[in-house]
């Protein structure tokens, strides 16, 4: 009701500056009776529990992100399973038409990304001194060194900073002012790979994509199907903190 509340306010605003002040009046007078007919529609008890039962069904939906689900269709499903009348569907087809659509508008959700991040890798291979591995990481070199490599099994402490490809951070060891410790075994796959490209005392910028990363799973302030961004120091290499 809100919302029409809203498009009387519109429309009152294009009858010309000099019915203003009597429109704005009329205007106000519908939003308080807009306002006062939702208050008087949740008389009873049964009401409210009514409405607030079907507000969390309705927002759950909306999680799905389901754009073609049809609110009067999902009210009488609702009505006849209250109402104790036969289901449309058959016994057991209900789940597996929900598990099909959740999956195609995940399949749908994860295919725009897929394209959209490998427009971003493309044009992000023609930074200068942009280097790729065989894997489809991206990294810049922001201080060499020489020396030993890690060992996809090794232990390393490393100090960096995480952000995703709008420049949200989402973690960082030097925020923290404590560098991280870490076996590279037990790290997401784009470090597994990444890292052992550096020499102690190198820092590296990594550019991961979803597949190396986290994929499908939202982790934290980490939305699914996300590239990340690491600028990564390699302090030390060693479970004994010594290379």
């Amino acid at each position: 009701m809100k919302y029409i509340a809203l498009a009387l306010l519109s429309l009152t605003t294009v009858t010309g500056f000099a019915q203003q002040k009597k429109t704005n009046t009329t205007a106000k007078k519908k939003v308080v009776a807009t306002k006062s007919s939702t208050t008087n529609q949740l008389k009873t008890k049964a009401d409210s529990v009514s409405y607030a039962f079907g507000a969390d069904i309705g927002n759950s939906l909306k999680s799905i992100e389901i754009d073609y689900l049809k609110s009067d269709v999902i009210a009488k499903a609702i009505s006849d399973v209250l109402k104790g009348d036969k289901s449309l569907l058959e016994e057991g087809q209900g789940r597996a038409v929900i598990q099909q659509a959740i999956m195609d508008v995940r399949a749908k959700k994860e295919a725009a990304s897929r394209a959209e991040e490998d427009k971003f890798f493309t044009e992000n291979a023609k930074v200068a001194g942009m280097k790729s591995t065989a894997e489809g990481i991206q990294y810049l070199v922001l201080n060499q060194t020489e020396g030993p490599k890690p060992k996809s099994d090794d232990e390393v402490t490393v100090h960096y900073r995480g952000t995703l490809l709008n420049g949200k951070q989402f973690d960082s060891s030097y925020d923290r002012k404590e560098p991280l410790k870490l076996s590279l075994g037990q790290v997401i796959k784009g470090w597994q790979i990444g890292i052992p490209l550096m020499s102690k005392g190198a820092k590296y910028k990594f550019f991961i994509p979803s597949r190396l990363a986290y994929g499908e799973r939202a982790t934290g302030e980490i939305p699914a199907n996300s590239t990340l961004v690491f600028e990564v120091e390699l302090l030390d290499i060693g479970a004994d903190g010594t290379t």
